[in-house]
């Protein structure tokens, strides 16, 4: 049962680098002002403390005597009393009157006064610069910082929005791919509703369209190797049967010995197909490496030697290891079929090192470009002949499809803890290509 989200992830992506933007552009808003209104107040506190200080000169040279001292107009926003000798005209307003001496800022019925008492000769000097229209300019300014903060986080949220769309589109696409190629419903439920539950809910179909064919291809190996069985066994009994006749020439003998080889091949073949669709491992036995590789030859001879391919067994007969004979032998019998295919007319020479069966031919050999994927599925087309220095590939791209046979060999390998490995070269004293196949050495 899926439970509801505050929103999708492309809007919690979007909210959220919105949103960041939104936070840096308000504290940058809000330091701007302060940053200003600050500056104001120092800018005329700076001002009113200099026309102090030149007045208190002024009264100390003498140039300001008691008669002319009662108010003096410094300015359009800037006056000054001497508190001790008011004028009638223009008395000491009673908001300044009695203020200790120091810098003071007043709120008058909506004005802004900044003021500086002073003591002098003359008596205490009381100096005003009505800072209204300053601050007014700061409101001013204020107003406008907001305003392009507010269009910056406009602009951000439309950025935002491309952006997620850009973090989020892959995921959607992955998403309708995966959906379009695995309908259906999942097994397993999805809390959520946004981008990413959709995106497990199509991996969980997937998982199940996976499941199917897995479970499918397990039966239908299944069931081949149990209805093969029966027809192959009798084919091989017979054939044994024929063989114990003494009216057979040499010829048909080896005929029959040629159908009980490809039984046992086909049989092995068969083997192997269970455990790779079941991905285990058969019990191991004490393998003869020599044996086995003559097993693996024999069912390619007759190819082999209509195309020209020789084999030198030079593997010593006590020469044993504990493996799966049946994973061996399919190994070898496909690296083989690729010498036949692909090195012949040659001679295939097959060596134990004591760590490795080395398996080499001195064949046309594979183009450098094409080695690293010699063991990929269907690869073929790329494997080249040296024609007069130019590569000629061997496989059109009109020939069917092939290339399983290194690339079943590589799987077996790799699901037994093995190693296989190529190497090869088109020219040279060294021409041709080395197959190393390592066995665990824990084995």
């Amino acid at each position: 049962m899926e439970t509801s989200q505050s929103g999708t992830l492309t809007q919690r992506v979007v909210w959220a680098l919105a949103g960041t933007v939104a936070l840096f552009v308000s504290a940058l808003v809000i330091l701007a002002y302060a940053t200003f209104d600050r500056m104001e107040d120092d800018l005329v506190n700076d001002i009113l403390a200099t026309e102090t200080s030149r007045l208190l000169q002024m009264i100390d040279r003498g140039e300001v005597r008691a008669g002319e001292a009662e108010f003096r107009w410094l300015g359009a926003s800037m006056n000054a009393w001497f508190e001790d000798h008011p004028r009638v005209g223009h008395p000491l307003p009673a908001e300044l009157q009695g203020l200790a001496e120091g810098l003071h800022e007043i709120e008058p019925g909506g004005a802004i006064w900044h003021v500086m008492v002073a003591d002098s000769a003359l008596g205490r000097v009381v100096v005003l610069y009505d800072a209204t229209e300053n601050e007014g300019r700061v409101y001013d300014f204020g107003l406008i910082v907001i305003g392009l903060g507010a269009i910056c986080m406009v602009g951000a949220y439309g950025v935002a929005r491309n952006v997620a769309k850009l973090a989020v589109g892959p995921m959607l696409d992955l998403t309708d791919r995966l959906a379009t190629w695995a309908p259906g419903s999942p097994d397993l439920a999805v809390e959520r509703s946004d981008e990413a539950g959709r995106l497990v809910e199509a991996f969980n179909r997937v998982q199940n369209e996976v499941d199917r064919i897995m479970a499918r291809e397990r039966e239908f190996t299944a069931n081949l190797s149990h209805e093969v069985r029966t027809p192959l066994s009798a084919m091989r009994t017979d054939s044994e049967i024929m063989l114990l006749a003494n009216t057979l020439n040499d010829d048909q003998k080896l005929r029959l010995h040629r159908i009980m080889a490809n039984v046992d091949a086909v049989t092995s073949a068969l083997a192997g197909a269970r455990a790779l669709a079941a991905d285990e491992r058969r019990p191991r036995e004490t393998v003869d490496l020599a044996g086995v590789l003559d097993d693996a030859w024999r069912v390619q001879a007759m190819q082999a030697e209509a195309a020209g391919l020789l084999l030198e067994n030079r593997i010593a007969p006590d020469v044993t290891r504990e493996l799966d004979r049946h994973a061996v032998l399919t190994v070898l019998r496909n690296l083989i079929r690729n010498a036949v295919e692909h090195a012949a007319p040659a001679t295939l020479r097959a060596e134990w090192d004591g760590q490795a069966m080395l398996v080499r031919d001195d064949g046309r050999g594979i183009d450098g470009a094409a080695l690293p994927f010699v063991f990929d599925r269907y690869y073929s087309g790329h494997r080249t002949d040296q024609t007069n220095g130019q590569a000629v590939a061997l496989v059109s791209d009109a020939a069917p499809r092939r290339g399983l046979g290194l690339a079943i060999a590589k799987r077996i390998c790799d699901m037994q803890g093995w190693s296989l490995s190529v190497t090869s070269h088109t020219s040279g004293p060294e021409q041709g290509t080395t197959f190393r196949l390592e066995f665990d050495l824990n084995a």
